[in-house]
């Protein structure tokens, strides 16, 4: 007799007297050494239900939740109502969420420009040679002493080479500009320019400032007009002008489309005043007479056949005396606490004089 057919029998006998119940299907093959987690009898996790893991389940559990990613989903009927909204209605809305959008940047009043090319929105070149050159020779400081004055040397060579190459020999070839020159339209040109310019913004009259400025200085002059008023009176020229820098470049580059600047001293007095809406004097005065030194770009469109010379903007050199005049204060504030304790002495001392005078007229 074979040795399976004879062991057979005594199987069969121990197996009538076991009962097997599998409590649980989870197994897995990492866990043969332990017949009970095996079985699914033991959790490798007690405080877990779902025996989905195997027993290093603490270990990993930072590693699992970074698997997942929390969605928030847009609420369709909250962005319909929002977009019905007022802006003062959508602002409490979102406060109320906790939300608050004037935290960190203030609201700001939309502006919009026009963009053309018939200007460039800028100075070419801000460059303005120093008005009183250095001396070569210092006692104090000699080596530092000629170093800038290399320094001043090259800059003038430098911007004298820019005036003709980029400047004036651009310009001379453009038709109408062949017999350009800039000293002459300075002297002719450059402060009725600037006159008419100033008498076109107290007329408040926007066609007529388009003819004297650009589309780059009308942005910064038109707010002061808008919400106020200019009062300017050209007295007398002190200086002829002076032509400091000429510069000629196309816009887009390589476009054929040439744009020039001329950038000219003005030394004239003037009487000039700047209101608010209200008609309260902001700066300046009407009566006073103010010595003034500006330096004035002025651009022109020569591309352009019927192109004209028209105020752009102005540049602040380094050694210029460009502290601004402060602006008055127009709007009421609220006394400080000195003042408050000043005006309550003043008015004690008014009723102890009142209370005398009474007294007296009563004996």
């Amino acid at each position: 007799m074979n040795r399976l057919s004879a062991s057979f029998p005594r199987l069969t006998i121990r197996l009538k007297d076991l009962t097997i119940t599998q409590v649980a299907g989870v197994h897995h093959h990492k866990e043969r050494g332990d017949l009970e987690l095996f079985l699914g009898i033991k959790r490798s996790n007690r405080a877990k239900a779902n025996r989905n893991t195997h027993k290093n389940e603490r270990m990993f559990r930072r590693l699992r939740g970074q698997k997942t990613m929390l969605l928030e989903l847009p609420d369709d009927v909250k962005i319909r109502e929002r977009e019905e909204m007022t802006p003062d209605e959508l602002r409490r809305d979102m406060l109320k969420n906790g939300v608050n959008p004037y935290k960190d940047v203030s609201p700001r009043n939309w502006e919009e420009h026009q963009i053309t090319l018939q200007s460039i929105y800028g100075v070419l070149d801000p460059y303005v040679p120093p008005k009183n050159p250095i001396s070569f020779i210092s006692f104090s400081s000699p080596l530092k002493n000629l170093e800038e004055k290399g320094k001043e040397i090259f800059g003038r060579t430098k911007g004298r080479f820019h005036n003709y190459m980029n400047g004036t020999r651009l310009i001379k070839k453009k038709e109408g500009y062949e017999k350009f020159n800039a000293r002459e339209w300075a002297s002719k040109n450059a402060l009725n320019i600037y006159k008419n310019a100033y008498e076109s913004m107290m007329s408040r009259n926007e066609k007529e400032i388009c003819e004297y400025v650009t589309e780059h200085a009308f942005s910064k002059l038109w707010p002061d007009v808008e919400n106020g008023s200019i009062f300017f009176e050209l007295v007398e020229e002190t200086k002829p002008p002076k032509v400091v820098s000429v510069r000629c470049s196309d816009n887009p580059q390589n476009s054929g489309n040439m744009i020039a600047q001329v950038i000219v001293q003005l030394c004239t007095k003037q009487k000039i005043a700047v209101f608010d809406r209200f008609g309260h004097l902001i700066l300046g005065s009407k009566d006073k007479i103010k010595d003034v030194e500006e330096y004035i770009v002025y651009e022109n469109h020569i591309a352009d056949t019927d192109g004209k010379w028209r105020l752009h903007d102005k540049v602040y050199p380094s050694f210029a005396d460009n502290v601004k005049e402060i602006p008055l204060i127009t709007k009421l504030e609220k006394p400080s606490k000195s003042k408050e304790k000043s005006l309550e002495n003043v008015e004690s001392k008014k009723s102890i004089d009142k209370t005398e005078e009474e007294k007296k007229e009563e004996k």
